[in-house]
């Protein structure tokens, strides 16, 4: 995924602060979808700077998707299928008690692996940006 970006600092060993306007599915165009109060913003992020920019200068920047969509595959598709799951275990005890509690623990340790990988993901410090050119 590619964004524009503005280089606010420059930092050492070859890498620079940036700043990157946050993104929306809806691309902000609240007159023609109501208003969902999605805040517009910006993210400052550290990126790699292998073409030697400046102060100011406005570049495109590139995450790397392979990582963001094994996350969001995670997020999602864990504890969804963990559901299911938890759900038919409960059907096989035919009690409506069970059935419930056993929904719900399935989906609780379903979230887990994706708690566990948001801690491990920050502490290696989030989206990592690579400059690719100067705009």
């Amino acid at each position: 995924m590619t964004q524009t970006a503005t280089v606010e600092q420059i930092l050492e060993g070859g890498r620079v602060r940036i700043a990157v306007a946050r993104q929306t599915a809806c691309g902000h165009d609240c007159e023609n979808c109501a208003g969902c109060g999605a805040q517009a913003g910006t993210i400052r992020a550290v990126a790699e700077d292998p073409l030697g920019v400046s102060v100011g200068d406005r570049v495109e920047v590139a995450s790397g998707n392979g990582r963001i969509l094994g996350v969001a595959a995670l997020v999602y598709l864990v504890p969804f299928a963990a559901f299911f799951a938890g759900y038919a275990l409960g059907a096989l005890t035919g009690s409506g008690v069970w059935h419930t509690v056993l929904t719900v623990l399935a989906t609780a340790a379903g979230c887990v692996p994706a708690i566990l990988c948001d801690r491990r993901w920050r502490r290696q410090g989030g989206i990592r940006f690579t400059i690719r050119k100067k705009l």
